[in-house]
């Protein structure tokens, strides 16, 4: 239980951390959505839909018309997470950067084709990816660096 109050005081200071930063740093890593690949990695898939639930409905309240489909995609997320996870040896860095990418790859993809059909433009996900590309870089590299600071965190053990 004390781990679960833990995880959701840490999700709330990504939500803050991010919409504070994410204003002043161009590249700032996407923590929130870190946070849930990093739940599904090290906490299973149930935990992982719940927190992704939360994730995606606090991240939703700060994003500009998203936020229905955050609820949903984060949890998804979280899962796939999970699976992934349980498939590679999960403190391997390069796995984490995988399962991270994967992650960053999914949420980028299904929000330009959620915003694409919301708004009736026809924007390329590959002019997404290269607009936004220092957050997504930056998001998959300081992964594993980030679950390590989480899992000292939340007080997980090897």
């Amino acid at each position: 239980m004390k781990i679960r109050w833990r995880s959701f005081i840490c999700l709330i200071v990504c939500v803050l951390v991010q919409v504070a930063l994410m204003r002043y740093v161009t590249f700032f890593p996407d923590v929130i959505l870190l946070f849930v690949v990093f739940t599904g990695i090290f906490r299973g898939g149930t935990e992982a839909a719940v927190s992704g639930f939360l994730a995606g409905f606090l991240r939703g309240c700060f994003s500009v018309g998203t936020s229905a489909l955050d609820i949903f995609l984060f949890p998804a997320v979280g899962i796939l997470s999970s699976a992934l996870g349980g498939k590679v040896y999960r403190q391997n860095p390069v796995a984490q950067i995988f399962i991270a990418a994967i992650a960053v790859v999914t949420v980028v993809i299904a929000h330009t084709i959620y915003l694409n059909v919301m708004t009736g433009s026809g924007i390329g996900i590959g002019f997404v990816f290269l607009n936004s590309w220092k957050t997504l870089v930056a998001t998959v590299l300081v992964a594993p660096f980030f679950f390590v600071f989480l899992k000292g965190a939340l007080g997980l053990g090897e």
